[in-house]
């Protein structure tokens, strides 16, 4: 006998929940070629003169992390979350992502360390 397909609610994309957001993202972002990543990305994390993070934790955050907060629309009518992941020492990698549904493309707006209090 085989096993039943689970039921996925499709994503409400008129109202997007953090759950959604973070399944889209994660689903998407395991076809690295769907990532782009703005060169604003990582000028914050230069500026502020702390650890880099590089390219590949950028995919491991989108691949496996938790969105931060709810997600919001922007100014071009895309939503935007904050994808995050803890990472060894406590501090939370986290990655802004514009969702381009049209395309099924991830923009990466900016990467930063968020540390714990």
């Amino acid at each position: 006998m085989t096993e039943p397909i689970p039921l996925r609610r499709p994503v409400r994309w008129t109202d997007l929940r953090s759950d959604e957001a973070e399944r889209t993202i994660r689903e998407w972002a395991h076809d690295t070629s769907r990532i782009v990543i703005t060169e604003h990305a990582f000028d914050r994390v230069d500026e502020r003169g702390t650890d880099s993070l590089d390219t590949m934790t950028v995919y491991r955050v989108l691949q496996t992390g938790a969105v931060f907060g709810d997600p919001v629309m922007n100014e071009r009518g895309h939503w935007q979350a904050i994808m995050a992941k803890r990472m060894p020492g406590g501090r939370d990698a986290c990655v802004v992502t514009v969702i381009v549904r049209d395309d099924r493309t991830l923009i990466v707006r900016t990467v930063m360390w968020r540390d714990l209090t």
